[in-house]
């Protein structure tokens, strides 16, 4: 049985997923996850550009260290519009995970632990940033949740139990169909701890 379960979910304000300025990166390496969700700011062709260069970054270091990766991702996007970011590292094994984040994504755990993940202020590609590293340990049957600000940030876990209680891919699509706010690109990276 795989120990790992997870679906990145997008939906476009204008429509077409080539107009969506959010991006979720997840690369599974050496009994560790990496995960990443980023929001371009504003929407459109451009910030699509924008999330497919991000990606081209990430796709080169996401193995390297949580905040080496950010400050790298942060100097390879200055001097554009920028973006806001969470990111993540799961030992698979252990089920430690580590994040660190810039801005408004949303990052918790669901489960019998329930955990909200915080980061930083700022934007990507703008001043400077002081990434922080913090840890947190999902434990089995817990659900890793990361979603941007196109999907609504203060909701009730309990009023969604039987949305969360899927596969990752029904997760992704139900918090995108129920809980979207329909008036900017939207994305979720729904990641469920079987082990």
């Amino acid at each position: 049985m795989k120990n790992i379960d997870y679906a990145i979910k997008m939906s476009a304000l204008l429509g077409d997923l080539s107009e969506c300025g959010d991006l979720g990166y997840v690369k599974e390496y050496d009994q560790n996850c990496f995960i990443c969700l980023i929001d371009i700011l504003g929407h459109g062709r451009k910030a699509r550009s924008l999330a497919i260069k991000a990606e081209e970054y990430l796709a080169a270091h996401y193995q390297n260290h949580l905040v080496d990766v950010i400050k790298g991702l942060h100097q390879h996007l200055r001097g554009s519009r920028g973006g806001v970011v969470l990111m993540c590292r799961l030992d698979i094994p252990s089920g430690k995970l580590l994040y660190t984040g810039i801005g408004n994504i949303t990052g918790r755990i669901i489960g019998i632990n329930q955990n909200r993940m915080i980061s930083k202020d700022g934007i990507l590609g703008f001043g400077n940033i002081n990434p922080v590293i913090s840890e947190c340990q999902l434990t089995q049957r817990d659900l890793l949740l990361l979603h941007s600000d196109g999907i609504t940030e203060h909701f009730n876990t309990f009023d969604y139990l039987q949305l969360f209680a899927g596969d990752a891919e029904s997760i992704a699509k139900g918090v995108l169909y129920e809980l979207g706010k329909k008036t900017d690109d939207a994305s979720c990276i729904a990641l469920k701890y079987l082990k």
